[in-house]
């Protein structure tokens, strides 16, 4: 029995030197996997606050080009109301030449058409149009040719 103790003792230490390699090697492969695990995590870590000062660049480029974008339009509505202002100015410019040929006109033609027509044929045209007579109709009406009722129209701005 002696020689069965010693194979079996030969069998248990040659076991437990296999558990105590495969223990060993255990141990090396997670010290492996963890500094894998830990350089995955700084890379992760490093990805990260570069994807972070990218976000941030991107933002103040951005920030940037709207910025110049609202400095354009700023730009274009200033030019655009120096316009409107010279615009406004050339049409009251031009309302007050319109106000001054009407004026002459009237001087000029209104003693031949106050010589053919009176105040009151004047007073009655006005009148009948603003009822909704027309032009035609109210040179029937009071036999007075239709352009001079147009004339007289124009005359009283209607």
């Amino acid at each position: 029995m002696d020689k069965n103790l010693l194979i079996t003792l030969i069998i248990f230490a040659g076991l437990s030197f296999f558990m105590f390699m495969l223990f060993l090697y255990v141990i090396k492969r997670d010290k492996i996997i963890e500094q894998k695990f830990t350089a995955f995590e700084l890379s992760l870590e490093e990805i990260h606050k570069e994807l972070y000062q990218l976000k941030k660049e991107s933002n103040n480029k951005l920030d940037e080009k709207l910025n110049k974008i609202e400095r354009i339009i700023e730009s274009i509505v200033d030019d655009i109301r120096v316009i409107e202002k010279k615009n406004l100015n050339i049409i009251n410019d031009l309302k007050e030449e319109v106000e001054k040929l009407k004026f002459k006109i009237r001087k000029n033609s209104l003693p031949e058409i106050n010589n053919m027509i009176n105040k009151n044929d004047e007073e009655r045209i006005v009148s009948l149009y603003k009822n909704g007579y027309s032009i035609e109709e109210i040179s029937r009406e009071l036999r007075i040719p239709a352009g001079e009722i147009e004339l007289i129209l124009k005359f009283s701005s209607l």
